[in-house]
């Protein structure tokens, strides 16, 4: 089994490469509140990496409610969430405004598609608020 700070880089350099093939200019970045600095249209943002190895069942579910669990407890300063699923090599980005302590994602919920709508909201979007 993998140590979670492995799984945790492992998703910070999959996210960067992801968001590279987007055209988001990303650098990995060992600091609290961020793991990757992004460049979008000349505005500089920040963004946190959650990374899970795969999904579990839901403890009230009856072995088909399989979902990605991600704590998001400790750094809210990152305007933006990139949750991976390292199993399949997949991303969502959300929003840190209106994330609650811990966040799971369903096993369906990781797709192409939804990976794409998602950085294009980013895209769209970079800096919440503003």
């Amino acid at each position: 089994m993998r140590h979670n700070q492995d799984i945790g880089r492992a998703g910070e350099f999959l996210a960067a490469y992801i968001l590279e093939t987007f055209g988001v200019e990303c650098h990995h970045v060992d600091r609290a509140g961020a793991d990757l600095w992004c460049k979008v249209r000349g505005t500089l943002t920040y963004i946190e990496v959650k990374t899970s190895s795969g999904p579990r069942c839901s403890r009230f579910g009856r072995g088909t409610d399989f979902r990605y669990s991600f704590h998001t407890t400790r750094v809210k300063d990152a305007p933006w969430h990139c949750f991976v699923a390292l199993d399949r090599r997949l991303l969502l980005m959300r929003p840190t405004a209106g994330l609650s302590k811990a966040t799971h994602i369903p096993e369906a919920g990781f797709t192409e598609d939804a990976q794409r709508r998602s950085v294009e909201e980013f895209l769209a979007n970079p800096i919440v608020g503003e």
